[in-house]
């Protein structure tokens, strides 16, 4: 309950934080308003000149997409703010100072900064979804949607061992920025089906740099596709990422030489 206190805390700084400036916060949400609306318009270009796509109809790829824009708000609400804000804390010499705290140092490094407007891409991107799976008809069970709730969750928690465990090279780099955007030049392929991309790449993206697991395979639970890998492999492959990124991070928190020393 005190750690559930301590989130909440940051939560509601945040969102004061950012409603102190509402035209800035307003101007925000329009352009992730207008960059999903580009995405879609780019995808009823493609599908204007094709009926499938790596197998998939317009309607599972929308859905695949709302997926991609529903994790990437969680990941730019809290997680890539708050890991970004370590790299920028170890490199000021100012690290020190967060560890001082008495809470957890993980939790802290996690969750202490909040970019509230990147809930409008949660929002927006479970819009999408639900648009998706209207104009399919889709017939989701009580049970279909917990496997989907499943999934999700092991995708978000694979995203966050990678971004940790890229996080944690800064206590010997200490200038990572470049590391990150290879991440992010990754995730981006996550807006399509893994499908359509070559065999090694497909390769890649499903057992080295797991972007399957993070969308692809979320939405073939949701849209009746049958899953390209075991489904039961995704919670496996996140507890492992999960596990090996944490005692990373305390390897990195053991080898690293604090400002005062």
């Amino acid at each position: 309950m005190r750690l559930a206190r301590v989130i909440w805390a940051f939560g509601r700084a945040a969102l004061l934080d950012e409603t102190a400036y509402r035209g800035e916060l307003l101007g925000n949400v329009i352009r992730s308003a207008l960059g999903i609306a580009m995405a879609i318009g780019g995808l009823a270009v493609v599908f204007a000149h094709t009926r499938v796509l790596g197998g998939w109809t317009m309607e599972q790829v929308l859905v695949l997409l709302g997926v991609y824009y529903l994790v990437n708000g969680l990941v730019s609400t809290v997680l890539s703010p708050s890991l970004n804000k370590v790299v920028q804390e170890v490199r000021e010499g100012t690290f020190d100072y967060m560890l001082l705290k008495p809470a957890p140092s993980l939790l802290l490094a996690s969750t202490r900064r909040f970019v509230v407007w990147h809930v409008s891409d949660v929002v927006l991107g479970a819009a999408v979804i639900w648009v998706g799976l209207a104009r399919l008809e889709a017939n989701v069970t009580l049970a279909g949607a917990a496997v989907f709730a499943a999934a999700m969750t092991a995708g978000v928690a694979i995203v966050y061992a990678i971004w940790l465990a890229l996080t944690t090279l800064v206590f010997w780099f200490v200038r990572v920025e470049n590391i990150t955007m290879i991440f992010n030049l990754f995730f981006e392929t996550g807006r399509y089906p893994v499908e359509v991309y070559p065999f090694w790449l497909r390769q890649l993206l499903t057992f080295v740099f797991p972007v399957a697991f993070i969308t692809t395979v979320p939405a073939q639970t949701i849209t009746g596709r049958e899953p390209l890998v075991v489904l039961w492999a995704a919670p496996l492959i996140a507890a492992a990422a999960l596990l090996a990124a944490v005692r990373f991070w305390r390897f990195g928190l053991r080898n690293y030489t604090s400002a005062s020393s």
